[in-house]
């Protein structure tokens, strides 16, 4: 369990839902499944519903009956842990999920998640060795003992204090053609959003990749400016930040550092120590001698 809750908080499946579709590539999971249930194909909709204490996803699926689910509730920037449900996909595809609200304000994240490496023998034997046979535009990719595996993820953000009610996400995925390629490009788009920036991103990045976004202030340091993520299927993702209130003159920085920790064919892209990164946004990493990082920057002039 803490391992999905984990991989949840640091995944987010929808991007910046305050963007415009035409931007984010992505609508409203609410259509009837057309796929037979038990189908490689998997399609999952859902709405979610909040109030003072609950979180509530009511969904419909053509996952096999008697699949089994999770919910995950995670509040932007923070490492709290334990709110979560599991729920059954029941004869005609439906499930619910509730999971209790936490007592903090911030933004939050709904992720549904289902694993055929996690169910019974005759849904693992649906869906192939790791779930190499899933199909269609909510399938992500995890890794397990260095091996690369599928799973299903839908979600949405929502901020409790202002939505009741937020539909769950379907993401229309466009991988550039060079994905994966060592000669790694960024394509920012930066929008103020009340007291955030937000960030989203195209890229030919591997999915699965750890992305940062700091802040860099000219001549001093300053701390709790900055967020992380993990690329998205198509290279895309999304951050966001606080703008800070005295400052007027910074730079949005938006970094990839390799490492051990990356997956394996990250590894055998770009280097355990970014040594086959390629193109303009390279730089050397100040802690590592011989080793290198992608860095892109965006200047930001405040509004007034």
């Amino acid at each position: 369990m803490a391992q999905h809750e984990a991989e949840a908080r640091a995944y987010t499946v929808t991007g910046n839902p305050n963007q415009a579709a035409s931007s984010l590539d992505e609508r409203a999971a609410n259509d009837a499944p057309v796929h037979q249930q038990g189908s490689s194909y998997v399609e999952i909709s859902g709405d979610i519903s909040i109030d003072k204490n609950t979180v509530k996803v009511t969904g419909h699926s053509n996952l096999p009956s008697g699949a089994r689910i999770k919910g995950n509730l995670a509040v932007k920037n923070s490492m709290l842990t334990g709110y979560t449900d599991e729920a059954t996909i029941q004869k005609d595809g439906s499930f619910v999920l509730q999971v209790h609200r936490p007592g903090i304000q911030g933004s939050m994240d709904l992720t549904v998640l289902f694993r055929p490496d996690d169910q019974d023998k005759e849904i693992r034997n649906l869906y192939g060795s790791g779930g190499n046979k899933l199909e269609g535009p909510y399938v992500y990719q995890y890794e397990e003992n260095e091996q690369l595996l599928q799973e299903i993820r839908i979600g949405a953000e929502f901020d409790p204090e202002q939505d009741r009610h937020v539909p769950l996400i379907k993401p229309v995925w466009n991988k550039p053609k060079d994905y994966g390629s060592p000669q790694v490009w960024i394509k920012p788009d930066v929008k103020q959003k009340g007291n955030y920036y937000h960030v989203y991103a195209r890229s030919n990045l591997l999915e699965g990749s750890d992305v940062k976004l700091t802040i860099d202030f000219p001549g001093r340091w300053q701390f709790g400016y900055d967020d992380q993520t993990k690329v998205m299927p198509d290279g895309s993702f999304s951050m966001r930040v606080k703008k800070p209130s005295l400052a007027n003159r910074y730079t949005l920085v938006i970094s990839f550092e390799p490492n051990e920790d990356m997956w394996t064919n990250a590894k055998q892209a770009y280097g355990t120590n970014g040594e086959r990164l390629a193109g303009s946004l390279v730089k050397s990493a100040d802690d590592k001698e011989g080793s290198n990082r992608i860095e892109a920057r965006v200047q930001i002039q405040p509004k007034s």
